[in-house]
């Protein structure tokens, strides 16, 4: 309208609602509407994409840097603390005052002079472990980050123990053994066959390495755990050589490829048990679909594996096109399913048909992490709602609202979040150490379109329906990536995200002033 050109890349992920944050601070005792409960004490740790110098014009959405929110609940109140992963690569752009990476994990399209450089924007997911948090993007290795101050202090923490290049970012937590089990893929350099697999104690020593050869190279996002086994999820994207030395898209979505699970013996005597030799995995497979993100999975007294997932029939990612550029259908639907695997079948088995769990646009699922590994009854999760408060359709655009689903039941509650609003990946609080499944408070970052801002809405799982509290951010930030929650007892120290009045001085006019 004003005819002004911006730096910046004309791009649905950057404008509107997914302006670009570009913030670091810090905010004491946000505003919340209700009351939190004082047992809730811990911090929400979310990460974003959100790129601080104008990207490549070309590059996808998921490769912006990483920026953090933190969320701090003590006594009913709540400070917050934003401040961006200091990777290498934000570093050396923002000392360059612009991009030096050219397409998302492509370093044929970087400039010359970074190309030797750690390309992680450290952007999908934060989990503390072994006293760090780990900021992780797949592509790389982790970045550890300081709790308290968000400093950023490390590349690769867990360094000299796995010789392998990158680090998923969805790692799982096994409550009952307190481990965390780890895969990369791709982990010996770009488009190579090459998967990871190990487990790190709490103290971050490694065990049980096992290195597998993936069907082609595959987009393996996230995974699944049980107490015997780790299911690796393909996505039917493949990359390799010719189209990165071409300067194309690290991935394509292929139609001719089916959604395939990788079934991998988590210990070594797993796999002497089932007679399978050193190294060997299942491959089980479906048709082409995107199953995106896992709930949990466990195993049957059939000694079957029960794995649940969001799907979408088609390709959820259309920044990343088929070769011949074909865009997914506009219809495609999307729903949560549970896939039923048999590690006693024949490596190539087609997996049947997965069982619907909700018909509905599906995302983010969650569950009470207490339970990882076993056979849990709640689920938490973002879904599509068709009506408006007052009966009218809803067009989609995106995620409405919170689901509370019953396994055992078969029945679902609902959080509507509003007709102008959007809801990320929520988070579970047990409401004590030894409360029931399922029993205590589900939180998310809610996007206020229409008000350009963002709500942290809390719920009780007794009353779903309606929120206990509302913590308002005077502000918009951009959708996280995901998020996790960290009960304040497993931080070695608990310092304030926020200067506290001992860090003030008054002066002589009575203002407030920052120590120098």
């Amino acid at each position: 309208m004003h005819g002004l050109k911006s730096k910046w890349p004309v791009a649905l992920d950057l404008a509107g609602s997914n302006l670009p944050f570009r913030l670091e601070g810090e905010i004491g005792d946000l505003v919340v509407l209700g009351e939190i409960p004082k047992e809730i004490e811990g911090t929400f740790y979310r990460v974003m994409v959100d790129p601080f110098v104008p990207p490549d014009p070309r590059n996808v959405p998921i490769d912006g840097d990483g920026n953090i929110s933190a969320f701090r609940f003590h006594d009913g109140r709540v400070d917050m603390k934003t401040r961006y992963v200091e990777t290498e690569r934000y570093k050396l752009e923002r000392k360059a005052n612009k991009a030096l990476f050219g397409l998302y994990r492509n370093p044929f399209t970087h400039h010359p002079c970074v190309r030797a450089a750690v390309d992680s924007t450290a952007n999908t997911n934060l989990v503390l472990w072994a006293d760090h948090l780990l900021a992780l993007k797949e592509g790389g290795l982790p970045y550890a980050v300081d709790p308290d101050t968000l400093d950023t202090t490390m590349y690769d923490p867990f360094k000299g123990q796995i010789s392998a290049k990158t680090f998923t970012a969805h790692p799982k937590v096994d409550p009952f053994t307190n481990e965390l089990v780890v895969y990369g893929y791709e982990a010996k350099g770009l488009a190579t066959l090459d998967v990871v697999t190990y487990t790190l104690d709490q103290d971050g020593k490694a065990s049980e390495e096992l290195w597998i050869k993936s069907p082609w190279c595959a987009f393996i996002h996230d995974c699944a755990i049980t107490k015997n086994w780790l299911i690796l999820v393909l996505w039917p994207f493949e990359s390799n050589m010719e189209r990165l030395k071409a300067g194309g898209q690290h991935w394509a979505w292929n139609y001719d490829l089916p959604a395939t699970f990788l079934i991998v013996p988590r210990r070594s005597e797993v796999a002497e048990k089932y007679g399978w030799k050193k190294g060997e995995h299942r491959r089980q497979f479906w048709k082409n679909c995107m199953p995106i993100h896992t709930a949990g999975a466990w195993e049957g007294e059939d000694g079957k594996i029960y794995l649940e997932s969001s799907r979408v029939h088609d390709n959820a990612f259309p920044f990343f096109p088929p070769d011949d550029g074909r865009m997914p259908s506009p219809d495609s639907k999307a729903d949560f399913v549970r896939w039923e695997l048999d590690p006693n079948l024949p490596d190539g088995t087609q997996t049947p048909d997965p069982v619907v769990v909700l018909d509905i646009p599906s995302e983010f699922p969650r569950i009470d992490e207490r339970f990882m590994t076993t056979q849990y009854e709640w689920l938490f999760l973002d879904v599509f709602l068709p009506e408006k408060h007052d009966g009218s359709k809803n067009i989609f655009h995106g995620l409405n609202a919170l689901a509370m689903h019953s396994n055992k039941t078969g029945k679902t509650k609902f959080f509507y979040a509003g007709d102008d609003s959007l809801v990320q990946e929520p988070i579970f609080i047990p409401r004590s150490e030894d409360a029931p499944e399922g029993d205590g408070w589900v939180m998310a970052l809610i996007e206020r379109r229409a008000a350009q801002r963002c709500d942290l809405v809390v719920l009780d799982t007794k009353n779903f329906e309606k929120p206990i509290a509302i913590v308002q951010l005077p502000f918009h930030v951009k959708s996280q990536v995901h998020g996790n929650w960290v009960e304040a007892k497993r931080l070695k120290t608990q310092k304030s995200l926020v200067r506290q009045m001992g860090e003030l001085k008054i002066s002589g006019q009575g203002a407030l002033e920052p120590l120098i």
